[in-house]
């Protein structure tokens, strides 16, 4: 749920970046380009790491204040980022800039109630792309110092990496054209996703959560159906980068 925006217009917003939206490039990824950016502060909140994830987290906590990027967007782009930021709730803070300025921001918290782990350390990928991102905009360099200190998951090696499993005998050939675009979860009940030559399928109609889904749906629009593709901009590592094509046609 999605609290009201107390912003004097209602059509332009403070967004305060506290994870991978820091990065200009995990924004480029997702489609959102702010009007501008600039490092700010985040009074009476702290930065946390929570839930399986370890994904970044403003929570409410008076007296103390953390580092990151204002992006000023509008209306539509800030509708974007509350479908992005889905298992969140934005409410207003305050924040001074780096400028001198004060403003009323929108961050991203928890609900009160809202049962989750604490302190989890985040992926080193994930991490990485704040402190990418951190540096970028200038953030202060306690912050950045902060970020590279915090305990973090590794990055798992080449070796470690999972497969998306092996093809039973006897399965079919298929072309991405014909047998992949065509089943796109909108004109068809089935989604078609392609991966390191393999083709898997979603029903649509079957899905539990409806707004996993549609939030899926929305990226494959985006990037299309290859997984590579999806995945090397929606989990964004700034050691391997973005490719803008495959190579290689896998099928």
């Amino acid at each position: 749920m999605v609290s009201q925006q107390n912003d004097e217009d209602n059509d332009m917003f403070w967004y305060f970046a506290i994870g991978s939206m820091m990065s200009p490039i995990s924004m480029e990824n997702r489609g959102i380009v702010p009007i501008q950016s600039i490092a700010g502060e985040l009074i009476d909140y702290e930065l946390l790491f929570t839930g399986g994830m370890g994904f970044a987290e403003a929570k409410k906590s008076i007296g103390s204040s953390f580092h990151g990027v204002l992006h000023l967007v509008d209306k539509d782009t800030m509708d974007r980022l509350d479908k992005l930021e889905i298992a969140y709730t934005r409410v207003n803070g305050t924040a001074h800039m780096y400028d001198g300025r004060t403003v009323t921001a929108t961050v991203y918290t928890k609900d009160s109630s809202s049962k989750y782990q604490e302190n989890n350390p985040p992926h080193q990928r994930y991490l990485d792309v704040m402190i990418e991102g951190a540096k970028h905009f200038n953030v202060h360099q306690d912050h950045i110092d902060l970020l590279e200190r915090q305990q973090c998951i590794p990055r798992p090696m080449p070796h470690e990496f999972k497969s998306v499993g092996t093809l039973p005998i006897g399965a079919p050939l298929l072309t991405y054209e014909e047998d992949v675009l065509p089943y796109n979860g909108t004109d068809t009940p089935q989604l078609r996703l392609a991966v390191n030559g393999k083709v898997m399928e979603i029903n649509i109609d079957d899905a539990k959560d409806q707004a996993l889904i549609q939030r899926s749906l929305n990226m494959y629009k985006q990037y299309g159906q290859r997984l590579e593709m999806v995945f090397s901009r929606v989990l964004y590592d700034p050691v391997y980068g973005c490719p803008e094509k495959l190579e290689v046609s896998l099928l």
